[in-house]
C-alpha cells in the first residue's frame, strides 16, 4: 500500500468525530463518514506528497501531513496535479463546498500572516486507542525537523477541536487567531510555532 494511502486512512479514521467534518458530513452515517473521510485524506496525503511530506508512525497508528509554505494554499494548478480535482465527485458538492467555505477563513489569515519561509502542518491524527501516547509529539517534531531541513523556519497549523490548543500550546504553538467561521458556525483556532 502506497505512503499517502496508509496516511489518508489514519488521518480519516482520526477525523471521524471532528467538529468541521461533522458540519461538512452532516445527515450522513458515520459509516458514509468514515469512507468519505479516507476519500479526502488520502487525496489530501498524496497532494503532501507532492508539495510538503507524509509522516507515518512506526507502527502506523499516528500519520501527519504538512505542505511547505510556497505550495499553501495549493491553487487549482496543483490540485489538479495532485489528483485532488476528484474530491468534489467522491465527497459530493455540498460537503466539498462546507468544507472549502470553512477552511478559506483560517487558511487564507495564515497565508496572509506567515513569513515567506513557513510550513503547514496540515493535518495530525491518532488512531482513537493510541491517544494520549505521545504520538502526536514525535509525529510534530519530525514534521519541524524535516520542513527546518528545506530550509522552513515557522510553523503554522489550525483546528477546530478545543482539546487540541492546550496540546499544541504543551508543543510550542502559540494561539495567534479564533474565530468562529460564518459559514460552519465551526470555531477555529490557528497557531504559530517561529
Amino acid at each position: 500500500m502506497q505512503l499517502y494511502q496508509s496516511a489518508g486512512g489514519i488521518l480519516g479514521d482520526a477525523f471521524l468525530n471532528y467538529p468541521l467534518m461533522q458540519y461538512a458530513f452532516d445527515g450522513r452515517t458515520e459509516e458514509a463518514r468514515a469512507t468519505a473521510l479516507r476519500n479526502l485524506h488520502t487525496h489530501c496525503a498524496k497532494a503532501a506528497a507532492m508539495y510538503g511530506g507524509i509522516i507515518l508512525s512506526e507502527d502506523k497508528r499516528g500519520a501527519l501531513i504538512w505542505l511547505n509554505g510556497k505550495n499553501f494554499p495549493l491553487g487549482l494548478m496543483r490540485e489538479i496535479k495532485s489528483g485532488m480535482w476528484v474530491i468534489p465527485f467522491k465527497l459530493g458538492p455540498k460537503a466539498t463546498l462546507r468544507l472549502m467555505n470553512h477552511d478559506a477563513v483560517p487558511e487564507g489569515w495564515i497565508a496572509k500572516n506567515a513569513n515567506e519561509n513557513y510550513g503547514y502542518i496540515w493535518c495530525v491524527g491518532v488512531n482513537a486507542n493510541s491517544r494520549g501516547k505521545g504520538y502526536s509529539r514525535k509525529l510534530i517534531d519530525q514534521a519541524i525537523t524535516d520542513m527546518r531541513a528545506q530550509g522552513m523556519n515557522e510553523f503554522w497549523l489550525k483546528t477546530e477541536d478545543p482539546k487540541n490548543v492546550t496540546i499544541y500550546q504543551k508543543l510550542g504553538f502559540e494561539l495567534v487567531y479564533e474565530t468562529v467561521v460564518k459559514s460552519s458556525g465551526v470555531r477555529g483556532w490557528v497557531m504559530r510555532r517561529g
